[in-house]
């Protein structure tokens, strides 16, 4: 076969680095490098899922991974994913969801995800009955009507949660044959008559035409690692990332050059992060000790630290204060004491692609971090203030109003709990309620500064019930598809453990759509 150089394709040779420039018109006589039924363009969850499933329908797979090895966010997430045991009542639940958050849902495609979702413990009973499935936890909404019927799962393993599933469906890609192209980025879509008809890719330096003689499924994820993309539709001044690297935007730039309508550009899921240096990922912030609070750049609280949704941070710190023209919880402090730093780690190693792939593991008294001046470290708060740049009487009087509410047993001001009230169940077993919040009194005093770190970026092209990415007019897009956390279903309200359920969902639901379509025919 012949390899198609760079230098055919004067519009790429332009921005060579960068995927999505411009979509690749079909020409009579074009040469194909490879030919495949289904182009999977990403191997993560969504990729690998797709890859399974287009399989065990008889279809040729190709998948091109950017990176020498697969697992995307997926493998750096904790790997939960939730099953519902009823999939018109967690409809129910979902649907409330975004209402919540005044979020825009396609109801088709939340039922079929409801039901896809349903059928995923067949789906991996099928692959190998021997494969474990563990209960994870429940739904983070339990007031929503039908709660009861969110279960959150993971594949048990000896390893991190999400390393232990995407090993799992690697392992079926391999044994079910499909083909993966490693360390061979997605450049460009090629379209025909407005139907994508192959990919444009770089191996080795060189580009390489593939034919999809059904479709394309972008698995790509979100653009949380592309400063252009967050720039245009994430509104903060600065925000970092938990998750992979590679997640540059590539399959939201390459449906762009389709003509694809985007939604859910405002809805993310992100916690607050620390920076180590060194690392090319944050690490999220969650201590261990209910000790601390958040400051901003003027020394002053601003929010209920210990009842923030994780996964909704950004939306507590991304306030812009159009009197001092700044972000001012971006960034922001966590402050503590030398109780809290006793008490245990700032963070876990459970996902986040710093501790899972980069092995860092933070040490549980925060001495390796205050010898590398990640973690301040002073004798008086007045000292402490002096050390973050914010204003000392303002700290000072920040933390004593604290201490004071811990002391009333209530925090007048953003009405942080005292302790988190047990079920009755735990109440009948005669567990002690865990503690939300203590006081910041014992020297030396400590602070650690925080930004908004994304888990994944929920926006990206709007697609169907059939994982169809639509046009801008709403029409699907001929040949083309989306799953996983491109273009994903979930708005601002986010149930934890949907976005790797929607991998697994969207990914067979795309592959089966595709799988279904007539071979295109070159003339």
């Amino acid at each position: 076969m012949s390899t198609t150089n760079l230098k055919h394709h004067p519009s790429l040779a332009q921005s060579p680095d960068k995927a999505g420039v411009r979509a690749l018109a079909w020409r009579k006589g074009m040469q194909f490098d490879h030919q495949s039924d289904i182009i999977i363009v990403g191997f993560g969850g969504a990729g690998a899922s797709a890859a399974i499933e287009a399989r065990r329908l008889g279809c040729s797979v190709i998948v091109l991974e950017k990176l020498a090895c697969g697992g995307g966010n997926t493998a750096v997430s904790a790997g939960n994913f939730i099953i519902p045991s009823d999939a018109q009542k967690a409809f129910e639940y979902l649907s409330k969801t975004f209402e919540m958050g005044s979020s825009e849902m396609d109801e088709e495609a939340v039922r079929h995800f409801c039901k896809e979702a349903a059928a995923t413990k067949e789906f991996f009973a099928e692959l190998d009955p021997n494969i474990e499935l563990e209960v994870a936890g429940h739904a983070n909404f339990p007031h929503l009507p039908h709660a009861e019927v969110i279960t959150k799962y993971h594949v048990k393993g000896p390893k991190t949660g999400g390393i232990n599933l995407f090993m799992t469906l690697k392992k079926w890609v391999e044994k079910l044959q499909a083909q993966v192209l490693y360390e061979t980025p997605a450049m460009e879509l090629v379209v025909k008559d407005n139907a994508v008809v192959g990919v444009l890719a770089r191996q080795h330096e060189k580009e390489i035409l593939i034919k999809a003689n059904k479709g394309v499924i972008l698995c790509t994820g979100g653009y949380e690692c592309d400063a252009q993309a967050l720039d245009e539709y994430c509104q903060a001044s600065r925000v970092l990332s938990l998750g992979t690297p590679a997640n540059t935007g590539d399959g939201l730039r390459m449906a762009q050059t389709v003509n694809a309508g985007l939604w859910h550009m405002r809805a993310y899921s992100c916690p607050l992060g620390m920076q180590v240096p060194g690392l090319n990922s944050a690490l999220p912030f969650l201590p261990m000790t209910p000790g601390y609070i958040w400051i901003n750049k003027f020394g002053k609280r601003f929010a209920n630290e210990a009842d923030v949704d994780f996964h909704s941070c950004l939306y507590s710190v991304n306030n812009f204060d159009p009197v001092a023209h700044c972000y001012p919880a971006i960034p922001c402090w966590a402050v503590f004491d030398e109780a809290a730093r006793l008490a245990g780690s700032l963070t876990h190693q459970r996902f986040g692609y710093g501790a899972v792939i980069e092995g860092y593991a933070w040490s549980a008294d925060c001495s390796r971090e205050i010898e590398a001046g990640v973690v301040k470290k002073a004798e008086t708060l007045e000292e402490l203030a002096r050390i973050i740049g914010v204003d000392r009487s303002s700290l000072c009087a920040s933390v004593k109003r604290w201490n004071d509410a811990v002391e009333k047993g209530c925090d007048e001001e953003f009405g942080r709990r005292m302790q988190k009230p047990l079920s009755e169940k735990d109440s009948l077993a005669g567990l002690t309620p865990r503690r939300l919040s203590a006081p910041i009194s014992k020297p030396p005093f400590y602070a650690v500064e925080l930004y908004p770190a994304l888990l994944n970026t929920q926006g990206g092209p709007r697609r169907n019930e059939f994982a169809q990415v639509l046009d801008r007019a709403g029409h699907p897009i001929e040949r083309l598809y989306a799953a996983g956390e491109l273009g994903s279903l979930w708005g601002t309200v986010y149930q934890g453990s949907s976005n790797v359920a929607e991998c697994l969902a969207y990914g067979r639901i795309a592959a089966r759509h595709a799988a279904e379509l007539p071979e295109w025919v070159e003339s």
